[in-house]
């Protein structure tokens, strides 16, 4: 009994001592980080619940529904593609040629109504969201960071520029490591006050030199965006972006805490029929429904690649302003990508847009260092249903 007792209180100490350290480190993210995973039987965040976390909603408005073709559904799946499916978790599955859905399908509850949790397919939507903001000439991308928010950005990293943002070639020092429970990611995605957050880094490399994947740059974007536009994202976003492509539901993005600052790197939840509006945005160069929404100029050098090297000297001949690029059976690629299988792949030349979201992706990249070998199996598919 006494043997048990001291168990007992040597735990109630080191519980005590831990609460300290996370106190006094200030890294309370920690609990909201293991509500919301661990303690839920987690291991990672979720894709369906976006009630977890403050957030702001982007409005449906003058909604215009995707054309369902005559067939839809009628050329049954691959085994290939089912497989993939069921291995990594999908939710819906939504393949459209020209103005038309084809094939549309949902898994585990999901309905076309359903949203779903984008991660980093958001970075896409603020790329596209900043270059709004420039047709409308609240900046130009090659005007200094510093200018607009001197308060992150010191006078002498003033080189640094909005278009290095957008490509991921800042050179800042965010130190990101998303394995890393007390990382400036985990930090970013489960605090509660991301402007103290991304306060105080500089520059360590030459802007435009190097590519760098770091969601930091995504906030720094986010507060640009708001200073100039006098609106919070999500706000702008509803209304120059979301009301305007004539969404079928009302979106949600979340944030560090009520009425506060949107992940801008990751959490807009929406459907996988309102996703792939935003694919047909940029396969129409920036145009819909007759108005002209992205400069077509900003569209094209959205999906050019930056060519730079990237950390691991290889060049960077995957990724443009916030969009991934490859090519598949000599057809260039443009997409959109979240770190759980969410896809929304374009290719111009067959006219084709493919939605994936789902609750995994493969963890191998055999085909393509840059690309999960999921990938290949939806987009293989999609020129399958095509046929």
């Amino acid at each position: 009994m006494k043997f048990l007792k001291k168990i007992f209180k040597g735990f109630l100490i080191l519980l005590v001592v831990l609460n300290l350290a996370i106190w006094f480190s200030g890294n309370t993210h920690i609990y909201k980080g293991l509500t919301d995973t661990y303690f839920k039987g987690r291991l990672k965040p979720t894709i369906d619940d976006p009630e977890i976390f403050y957030n702001r909603t982007l409005h449906a408005k003058n909604t215009k529904s995707w054309k369902e073709s005559a067939v839809i559904n009628s050329k049954p799946l691959s085994d290939q593609v089912i497989e993939s499916h069921k291995k990594f978790g999908t939710k819906a599955f939504l393949v459209i040629k020209g103005d038309e859905i084809i094939h549309e399908s949902y898994y585990d509850g999901y309905t076309k109504d359903k949203k779903s949790n984008s991660f980093s397919m958001a970075k896409s939507v603020l790329s596209i969201i900043t270059g709004i903001a420039v047709k409308e000439g609240r900046f130009s991308i090659e005007e200094s960071v510093h200018n607009h928010i001197p308060e992150f950005v010191q006078e002498k990293d003033k080189q640094l520029k909005i278009k290095h943002l957008l490509s991921m070639t800042s050179g800042m020092n965010f130190r990101e490591s998303y394995g890393n429970p007390i990382g400036f990611m985990a930090k970013a995605y489960y605090g509660t006050d991301l402007k103290s957050l991304t306060k105080g880094f500089e520059l360590e490399k030459e802007p435009g030199t190097e590519h760098s994947y770091l969601g930091g740059n995504n906030l720094l974007l986010g507060f640009v965006l708001e200073k100039a536009t006098q609106e919070k994202v999500a706000d702008y976003g509803s209304r120059m972006l979301w009301e305007k492509l004539g969404m079928e539901n009302d979106a949600k993005w979340i944030l560090d805490h009520e009425d506060g600052d949107e992940k801008t790197f990751t959490g807009l939840y929406a459907t996988a029929r309102d996703f792939a509006k935003i694919g047909k945005l940029y396969m129409n160069y920036g145009k819909m429904y007759g108005e002209q929404i992205v400069d077509s100029l900003y569209v094209v050098e959205s999906i050019r690649p930056v060519n730079v090297p990237d950390v691991s000297g290889k060049n960077t001949d995957y990724y443009g302003y916030s969009w991934w690029i490859t090519s598949y059976e000599g057809f260039k690629v443009f997409y959109m990508r979240g770190i759980l299988g969410q896809y929304v792949i374009c290719v111009p030349g067959k006219d084709l847009i493919i939605t994936r979201l789902g609750q995994y992706r493969s963890p191998k990249k055999t085909k393509n260092s840059n690309v999960p070998d999921d990938f290949w199996s939806y987009l293989e598919e999609g020129f399958r249903l095509i046929e």
